[in-house]
């Protein structure tokens, strides 16, 4: 496996810094920043990061916005050099919005700085705003301009850490965003960016927290990890070599990171759709090893999907299996729950995919179990053991019209023997509660989620108020199933 290592941190706090790092131009770096965006029904939330010298004493903010065809300021507002962020209200409804933030000084009333214009809109949306980018906003556009790949995790100290990367098709797809909350996920403040990294599942080990992703869309392989609750990040190792969307290279997403047999084990693919779609794999680690030792690590070989396996699909657009759930069985075994791509076969829907895994000899291949009927195959989905309940839990996309790339219903779904699954209730539907834009343009989908107590705390990617499609988001947001066992 490769053993790479970059020589500089994974983590940038200045955006300014960031800036120059993926422009190689230092002109197009601001020394003012808005880093996170919260719209809601006629109101914005915002936090800016400005890296100037003055004193906060000696300096105040200037906030415009106006409508996005508009050229007049629809308001201002003035703060203190001392503030960070503040909620913008009174907006008008199911609008788009620009906002800037200025700089001046408060002796002469020079403008010191401008920060680069943002983009909005406002409406109703379900759960808590962790971050939010507009469909048209170009702020990231060297890795995208859509959130994606939410990962959440909980910290010994009691706070939440949110996740996701910056995604458009074809795009650079190479940055993370991290956010902190010390409330329940109440509200919720920018904490750093990781450059390159997408792809990323942020998880605990002996209470350490670590991020497992890819440099960008069939990069490298990385892993890094924090000692300060997400702020800063050590260089990350490179765990598998880059491939491409041409020749195809690794591919995952946030799913969990298991220990089993004394050894942490997690899903990985390597593929691409270009070459007709992935093949599965699952990387392995010593749980008492040094975790960013690439040396350490194993990789099963990568297993290509097999029309012939028992109870597959009839035809389909290039079947395939993406995004494997590692899980220990009731009966102390480990497998590989998979999303199963199988649209235009038959049937086109409600199939996944369980491969055994060689617990004993982590190099060893997988090996076919079954194909089973599962609820929201068509997305990817995170599923955990409850050992309260003895049960196994999932958050699905359930498809219930003609389009099975429908994702604007979130289901609860549990099983105690990982092969028949019961549908519990809807956690969120946008298709029949009279939304008026329908599953082509919403979402709530790739959520990543943990128990804490009673409830389940989930992080979603969630396309809704004018998003480019229902795939690409445009906000990440956070969300509790309260008392969720009481639905047995």
């Amino acid at each position: 496996m490769s053993q790479s290592v970059p020589n500089r941190s994974w983590s940038y706090l200045s955006t300014q810094e960031l800036t120059i790092a993926t422009s190689s131009d230092e002109t197009k770096a601001s020394r003012l920043n808005i880093v996170r965006l919260a719209p809601g029904d006629r109101q914005l939330e915002l936090q800016w990061q400005y890296e100037g010298a003055e004193r906060s004493g000696d300096i105040k903010y200037e906030i415009q916005w106006s409508a996005l065809n508009e050229e007049r300021n629809a308001g201002t507002l003035q703060l203190p050099g001392s503030a960070n962020g503040t909620v913008v209200r009174n907006l008008d409804h199911a609008k788009d919005y620009r906002i800037l933030i200025k700089v001046i000084s408060d002796g002469t009333g020079a403008i010191l700085a401008v920060s680069p214009i943002r983009l909005f809109r406002t409406g109703e949306v379900p759960g808590t705003v962790v971050n939010y980018i507009h469909p048209e906003d170009y702020t990231y556009n060297y890795s995208g301009r859509s959130t994606a790949s939410p990962s959440l995790v909980h910290l010994p100290d009691g706070a939440w850490i949110a996740s996701h990367d910056v995604f458009w098709g074809n795009g650079g797809q190479n940055v993370t965003k991290l956010f902190r909350s010390e409330d329940m996920g109440k509200t919720w403040t920018f904490l750093c960016d990781l450059y390159p990294c997408f792809w990323g599942k942020l998880f605990l080990h002996r209470e350490r927290l670590y991020m497992l992703g890819t440099s960008t869309e069939y990069g490298s392989l990385l892993i890094g990890r924090s000692d300060d609750g997400g702020r800063t990040w050590s260089a990350p190792s490179d765990l598998l070599p880059a491939g491409s969307r041409e020749q195809g290279g690794p591919h995952k997403a946030p799913m969990p990171v298991v220990e089993h047999q004394g050894r942490l084990w997690t899903a990985v693919e390597h593929g691409s759709w270009r070459i007709g779609g992935h093949a599965t794999g699952v990387v392995s680690v010593p749980a008492d090893a040094d975790l960013l030792d690439p040396a350490q690590w194993s990789v099963t070989p990568f297993l290509k999907y097999d029309k012939g396996w028992p109870g597959t699909i009839e035809g389909g657009e290039k079947p395939s299996l993406l995004e494997g759930n590692v899980v220990i069985t009731p009966d102390n075994r480990l497998v590989n729950l998979l999303r199963y791509h199988t649209k235009g076969g038959h049937p086109e829907y409600g199939r996944a995919i369980l491969l055994h895994v060689d617990d004993q000899d982590p190099s060893a291949p997988l090996t076919f179990g079954s194909v089973i009927d599962f609820h929201g195959n068509m997305a990817k989905f995170t599923i955990h053991y409850d050992p309260m309940t003895g049960r196994y839990w999932s958050l699905v996309n359930r498809v219930t019209t003609a389009n099975t790339s429908q994702r604007n219903i979130l289901s609860l779904v549990s099983s105690a023997d990982l092969a028949h699954w019961q549908l519990h209730q809807d956690v969120l539907n946008y298709e029949d509660n009279g939304w008026p834009e329908d599953s082509t343009k919403v979402g709530f989908q790739y959520v990543d989620w943990q128990i804490e107590g009673p409830h389940i705390r989930f992080l979603s990617r969630t396309a809704i108020n004018g998003a480019y499609n229902y795939h690409n988001a445009n906000y990440i947001t956070f969300h509790t199933i309260e008392n969720f066992r009481d639905c047995l």
